[in-house]
């Protein structure tokens, strides 16, 4: 699996409003966008939903909603843990039941449903967001490698507030003179240009200089950064798949990603969807 660093790919305003609308990783192939920029751009929309309307919702309510069978307008693993909780259950015991739900009891049958359908919140999704994260980092790594580039990692510098990468001498990169580049695997919406703007870059400017600011799956607006492109192409065949090979078929195929290597799966249209979601583009074997 290849990666590398381009200039700027962004949307324009227009474009990223249409693409906003999105609701479901199902609408993705009405769009000539790639599949992570249309994940990344659906994930920070749910995040934003979940930020604004999880404090709204009592636990206790919403535990008597889903035993009615009422919809819950949260991502299918928030809605769970807030029910669980106004049933009483700590959140460890929680936390147990999506990682084992072979261990949820009662439950059982909603877990799975709800860790099976959430590319946002559940355990698995959680790790590859993570791990994409940390791949960013190490291609821009490799890219400062082969350049010859001397730099300092974040957990390298002993300062509190540092970029993922501080170079030693400024060079020009992509037309920029920059002493420091830093990874977002985020889509990059001016509402969070502006919040990393206060937390972030402005502090780094401020102690070192000009830098960059890499979001892979693109941006919106005046070209603020560069955009990265990472290959994630999987070769999906449509097969039958229990609960149990639900989970490590995703298992594999993150390791797969995490190691770079081709990617191959055989799973249901559950599954097809839920690696959409996570920003793959899955290409179906006829």
């Amino acid at each position: 699996m290849m990666g590398k660093l381009s200039m700027s790919r962004r949307l324009e305003v227009g474009e990223y409003k249409l693409l906003r609308k999105i609701k479901s990783p199902k609408q993705f192939d009405l769009f000539d966008v790639p599949n992570y920029v249309l994940s990344a751009i659906l994930i920070q929309k749910t995040v934003e939903v979940v930020k604004r309307k999880a404090r709204i919702y009592d636990p206790v309510k919403v535990a008597e909603r889903i035993r009615r069978g009422e919809r819950i307008d949260l991502p299918p693993v928030m809605a769970l843990r807030m029910a669980l909780k106004g049933m009483g259950y700590s959140k460890n015991e929680i936390s147990n039941m999506l990682r084992n739900p072979n261990e949820a009891g009662d439950f059982e049958d909603v877990v799975w449903d709800a860790i099976t359908r959430d590319f946002v919140y559940s355990p698995i999704a959680v790790r590859f967001h993570q791990v994409k994260g940390k791949l960013g980092e190490n291609l821009i790594e490799e890219t400062l490698n082969s350049m010859g580039v001397e730099f300092k990692r974040e957990d390298e510098l002993e300062t509190r507030k540092t970029p993922d990468f501080l170079l030693k001498e400024k060079i020009s990169l992509f037309g920029y003179d920059v002493k420091w580049i830093e990874s977002k695997f985020m889509f990059g919406d001016l509402r969070t240009h502006s919040h990393y703007w206060r937390r972030q870059y402005f502090p780094y400017i401020k102690e070192f200089g000009k830098g960059l600011i890499v979001y892979w799956p693109w941006h919106v607006g005046t070209p603020f950064s560069l955009s990265g492109e990472i290959d994630m192409n999987v070769h999906f065949e449509f097969g039958r798949l229990s609960r149990e090979r639900f989970l490590k078929a995703l298992e594999r195929l993150l390791n797969d990603f995490e190691k770079r290597r081709k990617l191959e799966v055989k799973g249901d249209g559950r599954l097809l969807n839920f690696l959409k979601g996570l920003g793959f583009e899955v290409r179906v074997r006829q």
